[in-house]
């Protein structure tokens, strides 16, 4: 142990004393090294700043179908029971999902908006609580056009026509809540589904004037002409979108921009794969190269601290020493410029991040090129710590 530690300290002294040897040897590590970090930081924050763009609206990971079908209670059950899909509730036909919204009775001149169903747990209404009976949820664009709020009390009118005679169904609903403008960005209105159900049934006919009471539950033979679907993941987009079209269904996703994403991901993964092992090869090179020189120029020196008594294993713990001073050192001069390069990158306006940084270096990547460094300078030492173990002391006498 006493030998170890009088290895460790002859190294570091010699570091020490040739100074600017030591110091180019830092900034060599450094200058490979700075490069990589800031280039894996790169990728973390571009590829976030894209998934983050897509995450943060639900809206990426919607499904919907294109065509109108027939959707009957078991499929609506079997993409409940999926892990992968967050959200699923029926669709009227397009059509029928149209109604006019007053603030009074006696208007002549309602909004039109569109209807969707929705239910607790709905991304759509992060954070609002579902309508319930005779409630609904406005768009912010079509509270905007009524001028209605949260609390009041508005007229929902649906219309047909039997037998050349315009029909009109009005019911006074409430405003449960608005929703944010992300939300929905037409004019529309979220209702509960028996009272979505309730403006198809009376535009087909199937209900009369006087509607039936606000909690009555949807019959379980019914068949649904569309559905609107959220992934759990934006990942899970990909596998409900295959599935559903294998089944024959068409639906609208945002597969493709989730894919090009992944691939993104992968495609950088791969390219700092490859600079980042060109980097370090020469890293390695260099590193080894340095301290094997090192160990023949002190050669001498070295046969006769083995003269004075020092092991072979002590002088291996010689290039071994140096290379790991060397190696955290360049680390922790590597992190402080890829650290001040990412404060600067940051600060440009780019349209990518969107407001989110572009550059993203964590404590991770910080923690595994400092790890790297040391264990890459440790096998380049190897070389070196394998020449020094051979010196023999016989080779101090005769070189004095």
């Amino acid at each position: 142990m006493a030998e170890a530690r009088l290895a460790v300290g002859l190294a570091l002294a010699d570091a020490r004393h040739e100074t600017r040897l030591s110091l180019a040897t830092i900034v060599g590590i450094a200058a490979i090294l700075a490069p990589l970090i800031v280039l894996a930081g790169l990728k973390s924050g571009i590829v976030s700043a894209i998934r983050e763009g897509l995450t943060q609206s639900p809206r990426a990971r919607e499904v919907v179908n294109i065509a109108n079908r027939s959707f009957d209670a078991r499929f609506f059950e079997a993409m409940r029971a999926r892990p992968d899909v967050a959200f699923v509730i029926p669709r009227t036909r397009t059509l029928a999902a149209i109604g006019g919204f007053a603030r009074s009775e006696a208007s002549d001149s309602p909004v039109r908006g569109e209807l969707l169903a929705t239910a607790s747990g709905d991304p759509l209404l992060a954070g609002l609580a579902a309508p319930e009976g005779r409630q609904v949820i406005l768009s912010a664009a079509l509270a905007d056009r009524l001028g209605a709020a949260a609390g009041e009390t508005i007229r929902l009118r649906i219309e047909r026509i039997v037998g050349g005679a315009r029909e009109t169904l009005a019911l006074p609903v409430a405003v449960s809540a608005v929703a944010p403008p992300a939300a929905f960005g037409r004019e529309g209105a979220f209702l509960p589904l028996p009272l979505l159900l309730l403006a198809e049934d009376f535009q087909d006919g199937v209900a009369g004037p006087d509607p039936p009471p606000a909690d009555a539950a949807p019959d379980p033979a019914r068949l649904y002409a569309g559905f609107r679907l959220y992934a759990r993941t934006l990942e899970d987009v990909i596998g409900i979108d295959r599935d559903l079209r294998r089944e024959g269904i068409d639906v609208s996703t945002r597969a493709e921009d989730v894919a090009a994403l992944l691939a993104l991901d992968r495609n950088l993964a791969t390219l700092f794969a490859a600079i980042a092992a060109l980097g370090g090869a020469g890293y390695l090179v260099g590193l080894g190269v340095g301290l094997y020189a090192n160990v023949e120029r002190k050669r001498r020196d070295l046969a006769l601290l083995r003269l004075m008594g020092l092991s072979a294993r002590g002088l291996v713990a010689f290039p071994a020493t140096q290379a790991a001073a060397f190696a955290v050192a360049g680390a922790a001069l590597a992190a402080l410029l890829a650290l001040g390069l990412e404060t600067f990158v940051n600060r440009l306006d780019l349209a990518v991040a969107e407001g989110r940084p572009v550059s993203a270096i964590g404590v991770g990547d910080l923690a595994l090129a400092a790890g790297a460094t040391l264990a890459g300078a440790l096998v380049a030492a190897a070389f070196a710590a394998r020449r020094a173990a051979s010196i023999a002391p016989g080779e101090g006498m005769r070189d004095a």
